[in-house]
């Protein structure tokens, strides 16, 4: 190990042969495990990643939570997100990797499909029933064709489909099973709290913090927040500072109080009982644990 966190790849550097599109790229799981030394060590993208796994054994860790391979189950990697496979040679399906500007290549105001709302917001995975898997089957060869056409529209053809895929997984996902609503005020301010969180939270840490920024009280954001989620606004930052920590200590050689600092604590004991309180276990144990020791 040493000081920065695991490799953050781009759709440049993910695989050798990977084209000229600098913003969309699609592979075989087959052809990506050609050359999958990178899969099999803790990495980042620079962009999102759609994979979905037709056969095949192992399992995919993400943000230290792993899960099980299993056929016609779908995953979803977000920006940033610290992920590792075991993999199995006989693993098959499609990999699709595709950056927010390739997404957002034709706009839509919809707040279903916009990067925003719909994109950021989509789980780690979902299993396909057999009844859908034509669908998705047939999206991925279409967009299969179109990558390798390379014709005059095949950007904007490939982005339309990618919007359809982000709305079909968002429905079989189990946090939305009702059929598609367009979001209130209230959906929509807690959209933007957990946007604004996932940006902020090294520099707040604080309910009032968020509240003064969207100019709603912090009593009303935590009501919302609540409603929405399960969970009060404070438990949705401390549940972020705490998951950076927990990235930190993993896969870096940062001592403890570089890490506070770098989460925004200036007080190292006020970081470690923030952590301890958090996570059940101090920031030191944590680490131990995460190396076997």
């Amino acid at each position: 190990m040493n000081n920065e966190l695991p490799v953050k790849y781009t759709l440049r550097t993910i695989q050798k042969d990977g084209g000229d599109m600098m913003d969309f790229s699609m592979y075989s799981f087959a052809h990506f495990l050609k050359n999958a030394g990178h899969l099999l060590k803790s990495h980042r993208h620079d962009f999102y990643s759609f994979i979905l796994c037709l056969g095949g054994s192992g399992s995919h860790i993400i943000d230290f939570e792993e899960y099980e391979i299993l056929p016609n189950r779908l995953f979803f990697i977000n920006y940033d997100q610290i992920h590792t496979w075991k993999l199995n040679d006989d693993i098959k399906g499609y990999i699709l990797l595709f950056t927010k500007s390739f997404y957002n290549l034709i706009f839509t105001g919809n707040d279903l499909v916009k990067s925003d709302t719909a994109v950021e917001n989509l789980p780690v995975f979902v299993d396909i029933p057999e009844d859908e898997l034509p669908f998705w089957l047939h999206t991925f060869e279409n967009i299969k064709l179109e990558f390798k056409k390379e014709g005059a529209v095949t950007d904007e053809i490939i982005c339309l489909l990618l919007k359809s895929c982000v709305l079909k997984m968002d429905s079989l996902s189990d946090r939305n099973q009702s059929d598609f609503v367009t979001p209130d005020y209230r959906e929509t301010l807690v959209i933007e709290f957990k946007k604004r969180v996932n940006k902020n939270f090294r520099e707040w840490k604080s309910t009032r913090d968020y509240a003064q920024l969207l100019s709603v009280t912090p009593n009303y954001l935590n009501i919302l927040v609540k409603e929405f989620t399960g969970k009060p606004a404070g438990e949705i930052i401390r549940q972020r500072v705490i998951l950076e920590a927990k990235r930190l200590l993993s896969h870096t050689d940062l001592s403890v109080r570089q890490i506070s600092l770098e989460l925004g604590f200036t007080d190292n004991s006020h970081f470690g009982k923030y952590f301890k309180k958090a996570a059940g276990i101090t920031p030191d144990n944590f680490r131990k644990s995460s190396y076997g020791g």
